[in-house]
C-alpha cells in the first residue's frame, strides 16, 4: 500500500470517528434534557389525575363509568363534538385504569364519574358519593339495589 493511500485512509477514518463522536455528544446532551419533558403529554397527565382514585378501586373487575360531556349534547363553540370528546375521555380513563374494565352504565356497584374540574354532579339514582378525588373525578357507590 502506498504512503498516499495510507494517509487517505487515516484521514477518512479520523473523519468518521470525529463525526461519530460529535453525533454521540449531541445525543447525550439531548438525553439529559428528556427528563424535564417526560410526562408532559396528555396521557401522562391523565394517568397522574387518576392516581388519587386508583387506591379506592378494586385491582381488577368491571366497574361503571359516566362522564362529561353528554355524548347526546349538541355541538357548541366550546365543545365542537361532544360525542367524540366523551369517547376520547372514556378511552383514556379505560387505558389509565386497566386492568379494570369500564362500562358506560350505572348497573355496577361502583361507578367512576369523570367530569370537568369544579363540576359537582349529583350521584346517579340509587348511589351515593363515595369519594371526590379532585379535577372532576368522583367515585359513586351503590347505596340501594
Amino acid at each position: 500500500m502506498s504512503r498516499l493511500r495510507r494517509v487517505r485512509y487515516c484521514i477518512a477514518l479520523f473523519a468518521i470517528l470525529l463525526y461519530a463522536g460529535i453525533s454521540t455528544a449531541r445525543w447525550v446532551r439531548r438525553a439529559g434534557q428528556w427528563p424535564a419533558h417526560a410526562g408532559a403529554d396528555e396521557i401522562s397527565a391523565y394517568e397522574r389525575r387518576f392516581d388519587r382514585l386508583r387506591p379506592a378501586l378494586p385491582p381488577s373487575g368491571v366497574i361503571g363509568y359516566m362522564g362529561y360531556p353528554d355524548p347526546a349534547a349538541p355541538s357548541s363553540d366550546t365543545v365542537p363534538s361532544p360525542a367524540l370528546l366523551h369517547f376520547r375521555r372514556y378511552l383514556l380513563a379505560q387505558y389509565t385504569l386497566a386492568p379494570l374494565l369500564l362500562v358506560e352504565d350505572t348497573t355496577r356497584a361502583l361507578v367512576v364519574g369523570n367530569f370537568e374540574q369544579g363540576a359537582e354532579p349529583p350521584p346517579p339514582a340509587g348511589f351515593e358519593t363515595s369519594g371526590e378525588f379532585g379535577d372532576g373525578l368522583v367515585l359513586f357507590r351503590r347505596s340501594r339495589p
